[in-house]
């Protein structure tokens, strides 16, 4: 009768500290890049979207990184060259950025996975920019996002740092958080490099409407500036004396901007210190 009783104190007490004991916390699926394709106005373009942790067990909205490459990268650049994946979930891990969705589409309108020839490819005249609005609008439509100007940020290095200045003007109310690393201003010509123009005043002899309003743009977009337009580049740059010209046009005009000066040159060691400082500064 006692060894009864006894085992029948002790099961009671299990079950009372099974219930006291708190429950096992349920995983959280891991974040996921997922490389797609939107429509543009002239055709598929291809775009990698980054997924934080949890993204499909949740029912938040989240903010929205736009992410650009470079020049002879595409939408998966800145997953396979630039650790970008690594890079924010190690911050949304240690609480150091927000939950977000980076957006990293291609920057010459291209689809994945299709050949185009070098000559054909579009670099820097304006339809990439042109085009930026539809990409929000398909962003807004696939995936749960906060639609506004404070949960949207843009930032690009080097050609995507071009794409980022100027999509930022041009959709000049659209961008919060502007991030511009390694970037030139005025687009390319047939002159040699150390002969081309890099004043910003040149934009306004282009052909492209979109950068022939530069100024304008500018002037409408720091009319009611951003939370944070932040420029980056290393001394030892090739692009650096483009950066300290349009610094001097921000300056002269009074446009408040931050600039981050680092050493070395046009690297991806550059451009992923880049991200992890700007990643921490939005939203």
């Amino acid at each position: 009768m006692k060894n009864r009783c006894f085992h029948i104190l002790v099961m009671a007490l299990l079950v009372a500290c099974v219930g006291c004991c708190p429950k096992a916390k349920q995983a959280i699926e891991p974040s996921q890049v997922i490389v797609t394709s939107y429509p543009s106005s002239i055709g598929e373009a291809g775009v990698a979207v980054y997924l934080p942790a949890g993204y499909a067990t949740s029912e938040e909205d989240y903010p929205v990184l736009y992410l650009l490459h470079g020049s002879g990268d595409d939408e998966a650049g800145w997953m396979t060259k630039g650790c970008a994946k690594a890079i924010i979930d190690s911050l949304i891990t240690n609480e150091l950025c927000k939950p977000m969705i980076v957006v990293m589409p291609n920057g010459y309108l291209e689809q994945t996975g299709k050949y185009y020839a070098p000559e054909s490819r579009l670099w820097m005249e304006s339809t990439f920019e042109e085009n930026f609005s539809q990409l929000i609008a398909w962003t807004e439509a696939h995936y749960r996002t906060i639609n506004d100007k404070q949960h949207r940020a843009i930032a690009g290095l080097s050609m995507g740092g071009f794409h980022t200045m100027h999509t930022a003007a041009l959709l000049n109310q659209s961008f919060d958080y502007v991030g511009i690393f390694s970037a030139l201003y005025v687009p390319h010509t047939k002159q040699p490099h150390s002969e081309r123009t890099i004043e910003i005043s040149a934009l306004a002899l282009s052909d492209k409407p979109a950068y022939q309003q530069t100024e304008t743009l500018l002037a409408q977009q720091f009319a009611n500036p951003p939370q944070l337009y932040w420029i980056a580049c290393g001394v030892e740059d090739f692009l650096y004396e483009d950066n300290v010209i349009y610094r001097q046009f921000l300056d002269e005009k009074q446009y408040p901007y931050e600039y981050h000066e680092s050493a070395g040159g046009h690297s991806w060691q550059n451009w992923m210190d880049y991200l992890k400082i700007f990643a921490q500064r939005i939203f």
